[in-house]
């Protein structure tokens, strides 16, 4: 039976590394930054992504893998160009057979991937070319179910580095998700984003009106 709890000691002792490392390569200049959880479950493809709704920088997305072949993909927006060889996207991380990360375009191509967990956190780089303002796709999935195109593997199995898709599919866009996935912590984890990185969707403010109905039936 898979079990999706960690243990207290691991969890919190990995969380003090990773915010050391990820407070100094991520930390937002924005007084807005904003965390995103994830509300159900994320979608495992670009069209069933899960819009991350807010007002100014995100900051970090928190999520649950709720089995060993659950993928989440989140869709964020990148508000300025960043140049080449900027650390991007960092994933928490205790072993190289932690979960990994992904990062697609706006079409699902893929930019890059890091297998790699190096000082509690698996990063992701600015490839070249640099990359554009627009929105982008963040993936995580448990290491070695990695995505597909209509051709095969996005990425090949290899050397746990930092690279862009490199398989016989790296040229097509996500399709689906195919492997042995190993389970191991950090799960529930944590995705930082360069300040640079905002929220997709702005968040819908509620009509005074309908704020006052609320107040009206359920008091202050």
């Amino acid at each position: 039976m898979f079990d999706t709890r960690v243990a207290a000691s691991c969890r919190r002792d990995a969380g003090r590394l990773a915010a050391l490392v990820l407070t100094t390569l991520f930390t937002a200049s924005s007084a807005h930054a904003q965390i995103w959880v994830e509300s159900g479950d994320a979608g495992d493809l670009v069209s069933t992504a899960q819009n991350t709704v807010g007002v100014g920088t995100l900051s970090q997305i928190q999520g649950l893998l709720a089995s060993p072949t659950d993928v989440d993909v989140y869709r964020v927006r990148l508000t300025a160009t960043l140049p080449f060889g900027t650390a991007l996207v960092g994933l928490n991380c205790v072993a190289i057979q932690s979960p990994n990360v992904w990062l697609f375009d706006a079409a699902g191509t893929g930019l890059g991937s890091s297998t790699t967990c190096s000082g509690g956190v698996k990063q992701i780089a600015a490839l070249s070319p640099s990359l554009a303002p627009g929105n982008y796709y963040v993936a995580v999935s448990f290491y070695g179910l990695d995505p597909q195109s209509a051709a095969g593997a996005m990425w090949t199995p290899g050397p746990p580095v930092m690279r862009a898709p490199d398989g016989p599919g790296a040229a097509g866009t996500l399709s689906g998700w195919a492997g042995t996935p190993i389970v191991q912590p950090l799960n529930p984890y944590q995705v930082y984003f360069h300040p640079l990185f905002s929220f997709c969707d702005a968040a819908t403010s509620i009509p005074r009106s309908t704020w006052g109905e609320l107040k009206t039936r359920y008091g202050n």
